[in-house]
């Protein structure tokens, strides 16, 4: 390889004219550059390979070998795939330049030779080749800080899915167990500290399973299934699951389907499932009082598609049916939320602010979980919101509707 660092620039000059070599070497020198000669193209290969130089000024007419063969033989060298070549010649027809720039030269100078346009064109070729080395080792670099970033990346999704996949196994082992106990005989007070352990561990396999969830689509490892569902159903049940935590705090929790709405519905009911549970849990733990509603309704600005058009990512192709684009919204009448918040909600480990996680608790996860199952549903999660007022969130997905 060129050394790094010379103190001197380093030219070969090659040409069978001594009198041309000495006109080029004058002009070098006097600009401060060392300079070596070579007679012909053989023996240009060999002190090229001795000396590394900054730049190689090339006749195109010597004997052995001529000026092309050279420049195409040092452009197959390892360290002569970069360096600059100033092709000389006293030929400027267009054959002539064509055949040089294909030879691999970097530019090329007429004879007889003017010294200031030969410092000048050698100054302009080695600075711009010493640009473009620098534009190709940050490239490089670049690349490899990438290749590094997404490697550490899937080896840490790796990591937690297996981490919560080992904790989540004994962790329903601990839940089994409560639940074994609150069917014994016990006093109110061990039945309470059974109460609690419950309540403990379902939160915590809560964050197990968003953890593990968030680690699966960040590896691209997370699959939808595709399936026929009862939506109403499927929304009651939602709703249901919240009843008694929204009437403890005092909060109305109504579930409203619009009829448009198909029944019988075909894509992941799980993952919808999940996604509105989230949506519901965020609504009963920032509204203290007031209500929550779930509305599901039919989004009539999305033009129906044939289910052989539908993408890869959302609902399965070949059903029988055309796409519905089902809108569902969850409106609270809770905390609210910052405008300038509204989109750092849906990134990892984010939540509005610092002082919501230290009251409300939580890992940050829930929505960025969802926006990613939406996101490989084909559809869209937004938020309406204002502080002290309360929220509306909204998703998008299109399922397939079948018959009842």
């Amino acid at each position: 390889m060129k050394p790094d660092r010379r103190e001197t620039p380093l030219a070969l000059i090659v040409d069978d004219d001594a009198v041309n070599r000495l006109l080029a070497c004058a002009a070098l020198e006097s600009s401060g550059w060392k300079v070596e000669e070579a007679e012909n193209g053989r023996e240009a290969l060999e002190a090229f390979q001795r000396l590394q130089p900054d730049v190689v000024l090339l006749d195109v007419m010597m004997p052995e070998m001529d000026g092309y063969t050279a420049c195409a033989s040092l452009r197959k060298l390892p360290e002569g795939a970069d360096t600059p070549v100033l092709i000389m010649t006293g030929l400027d027809d267009y054959h002539s330049i064509t055949q040089a720039y294909d030879a691999g030269a970097t530019d090329f100078l007429t004879k007889p030779l003017n010294g200031l346009l030969l410092i000048h064109r050698v100054r302009y070729i080695v600075r711009s080749s010493r640009i473009v080395q620098e534009l190709r080792h940050s490239q490089a670099s670049l690349a490899q800080a990438r290749d590094a970033a997404l490697e550490g990346t899937r080896l840490k999704s790796e990591f937690l899915a297996t981490v919560s996949h080992e904790i989540r196994t004994p962790m329903n082992g601990v839940l089994g167990m409560t639940e074994w106990l609150m069917d014994t005989q016990l006093t109110p007070e061990q039945r309470d500290c059974v109460d609690t352990i419950r309540t403990s561990g379902e939160t915590l396999l809560s964050i197990i399973n968003n953890i593990l969830d968030f680690s699966k689509t960040e590896a691209g490892k997370l699959q939808l299934q595709q399936t026929d569902f009862d939506a109403r159903r499927l929304l009651e049940e939602v709703v249901a699951l919240f009843h008694t935590r929204a009437r403890c705090r005092g909060v109305e929790l109504s579930c409203l389907i619009h009829p448009l709405v198909p029944t019988w519905l075909h894509g992941d009911p799980d993952r919808l499932r999940q996604i509105l549970s989230n949506l519901l849990s965020n609504a009963v733990k920032f509204t203290e009082q007031g209500a929550i509603r779930l509305r599901a309704d039919v989004d009539e600005r999305q033009d129906p598609i044939d289910p052989g058009r539908s993408g890869a990512s959302g609902p399965a192709n070949g059903n029988a049916g055309r796409l519905v684009h089902v809108h569902f919204s969850v409106t609270d009448t809770g905390i609210g939320i910052a405008p300038e918040a509204c989109t750092r909600i849906f990134q990892p480990f984010m939540q509005a602010d610092g002082s919501t996680t230290k009251k409300y608790g939580g890992t940050g996860l829930g929505l960025a979980i969802c926006q990613q199952l939406v996101d490989l549903m084909g559809g869209s999660i937004g938020v309406d919101s204002e502080p002290d007022r309360g929220s509306v969130f909204h998703v998008t997905t299109p399922l397939e509707r079948q018959a009842e």
